[in-house]
């Protein structure tokens, strides 16, 4: 008996997982990502009511011709693509060129485990008609913004070769610019740092000059060895211990730059490897969806971690919660990332190591996200030799809490004792005493985590981009990577200068965050996406004109066909 429900998915991976699931009644096709894109030259955009022509991708004729020919015969086809803008979109582009002789339901889940497909198929929707404008708005701002800007960069620096400009690659450039600017201009300033010890219960206790509080600056060797000879052979006085309590603040689970920050830090690998790992780990059902900028949980989660903890841990170490976003524009729909399985472990997995320990870093990372916060006791001590202040402190663990599943780093200095018996005025021979040199740092260099981090902070990309601004950055020739370090090539500066003479307000950040927000808009059905975009381009056309009278050249532009403000209106074939 012939199947008459046709499935459409991304992924070829996530195609077979479902496809367990669902069963003989269901085929499951993939198509492999975007099957359309917008056509070249001056028929792609119509600027009088912003309709767009497509074309089939030369690369996906195959898997259309594939998708066409399984879908004779069929009656409903369910539209399974990813959460975000993009997968709508492509599951809009799918409708259209498979037609309308079919039922379409458009299916979404966050998981894909067999319960998630269940629900997913039981409660089918509609396309959402905000995340498909959105999508398309943006298609059309990056067809517009970087014809024109690469335009300019063409005529005025092509010598360079053909160089790219665009409205998020450009200001993500810049940044690494600017940062480079601020470290071949920083100067460093020498300044050296005093250690003491004392001996107390048979142990070497350190403490530190605080120059502040003593009113001191240590600028040269000189001083630094005429203050620890003064030292030398003297005592201290204890005349301040305290001890405090304090608690670890619990992580949120992960969104899509946390981890991508995270994993960076901690297990050195990219963004686009980490993504790769984490697409991996999604379509094998073994983590929820991982483009996401919600910290949301489901109920069902948060109860399945909540009876992992009880069971292994006892009711001490259970403490449910759900986060909200910080931002604004969160889409509190989607969820965290998080393991589908809280019980299944890494080393269960029949994958590679490094899908393993990504794996494994956001299942802790989850489950301490519902535990509770690890109490520490830090006893603090101030000593004094004359008016110069000495200061230490030791922390140790009074309860673990989430420390059970994600243990403290070393760096950490958590110790098994006190210095309760530290008593004040008490006196204590000073037993060795040590000056290191040291010198004012510029600030660091971004890497790629750090990178993602200031766009999120400034409003610039979204979860679904920020690999894609990363590695074109890089791909482009603007930006390289060397030991996990951004550094700006040479034509990055020239084309920066370039691009914020001529466009100032577009190369300004706040100008690239207002677009996003604006996209937001349109995928919450909050603002027409055809007025946006006509502000925009009136906009980038008087920046077009602003520019002209800078350069005068600009007017040569206006004959090729790369400018978008003369992009001819053709019919579209």
């Amino acid at each position: 008996m012939t199947s008459k429900n046709l499935v459409i998915v991304e992924s070829p991976s996530k195609a077979k997982t479902i496809g367990k699931y669902l069963g003989s009644d269901f085929i499951v096709k993939s198509s492999v990502g975007h099957v359309r894109r917008l056509s070249k030259g001056s028929k792609a955009i119509n600027q009088n009511d912003w309709s767009i022509c497509y074309e089939i991708d030369p690369k996906k004729e195959k898997v259309v011709k594939d998708l066409k020919k399984s879908a004779k015969g069929i009656e409903n086809i369910y539209l399974a693509t990813d959460l975000d803008r993009e997968g709508e979109a492509i599951a809009w582009h799918l409708k259209e060129i498979l037609g309308k002789k079919f039922n379409y339901s458009r299916v979404r889940f966050n998981e894909i485990t067999k319960g998630a497909i269940k629900e997913a198929f039981d409660t089918p929707g509609d396309l959402d008609q905000g995340l498909i404008n959105a999508q398309a708005t943006r298609r059309i701002l990056d067809r517009i913004f970087g014809y024109g800007l690469s335009g300019i960069l063409w005529k005025k620096i092509g010598s360079y070769g053909k160089l790219s400009a665009g409205r998020v690659q450009s200001v993500a450039v810049r940044l690494v610019v600017e940062r480079e600017k601020e470290i071949n201009s920083f100067s460093p300033e020498e300044y050296w740092e005093i250690e003491i010890a004392v001996r107390h219960d048979e142990r070497d206790i350190n403490f530190k000059l605080n120059t502040k509080k003593s009113n001191l600056e240590i600028k040269s060797a000189k001083e630094a060895n005429d203050l620890a000879e003064s030292l030398q052979d003297t005592e201290i006085e204890i005349f301040e211990n305290e001890k405090t309590k304090r608690k670890i603040p619990v992580k949120p689970p992960f969104i899509t730059s946390t981890l991508q920050q995270t994993s960076s830090s901690f297990l050195g690998f990219s963004l686009s490897k980490t993504m790769k790992l984490a697409q991996d780990l999604y379509t094998g059902g073994y983590i929820s969806y991982m483009r996401t900028d919600s910290p949301n949980i489901s109920v069902l989660a948060q109860n399945n971690c909540k009876q992992y903890l009880l069971d292994t841990f006892g009711e001490a170490y259970s403490s449910p919660k759900n986060y909200a976003s910080k931002a604004s524009n969160t889409q509190e729909a989607h969820e965290a990332i998080r393991p589908t399985d809280v019980t299944f472990k890494a080393e269960e997995l029949s994958l590679s190591q490094d899908h393993k320990k990504l794996y494994n870093l956001i299942w802790s990372r989850f489950v301490a996200s519902q535990m509770p916060q690890p109490e520490i006791i830090v006893n603090s001590i101030k000593a004094k030799s004359g008016s110069r202040i000495f200061e230490t402190s030791v922390s140790s663990v009074s309860f673990d809490g989430f420390y059970k599943v994600m243990p403290p780093g070393k760096s950490s200095g958590y110790v098994d004792f006190d210095l309760e018996n530290l008593t004040v005025g008490l006196f204590k021979n000073i037993s060795k005493v040590e000056k290191s040199q040291h010198f004012t740092k510029p600030p660091s260099r971004y890497s790629e985590a750090s990178l993602v981090k200031e766009l999120e902070k400034r409003g610039i990309g979204r979860p679904s981009t920020y690999n894609e601004i990363i590695t074109n950055i890089q791909d482009r020739g603007y930006v390289k990577s060397e030991s996990r370090r951004l550094y700006a090539n040479k034509i990055a500066n020239l084309v920066c200068d370039r691009l914020s003479n001529a466009f100032p307000e577009i190369m300004d950040y706040g100008f690239t965050a207002d677009m996003e927000r604006s996209l937001d808009s349109i995928a919450e059905g909050e603002q027409d996406f055809k007025n946006f975009l006509t502000a925009a381009n009136t906009q980038f056309e008087g920046s077009l004109l602003d520019a002209e009278q800078k350069w005068n050249q600009i007017y040569q532009l206006r004959q090729r066909s790369i400018a978008p403000n003369v992009i001819a209106i053709e019919k579209c074939s």
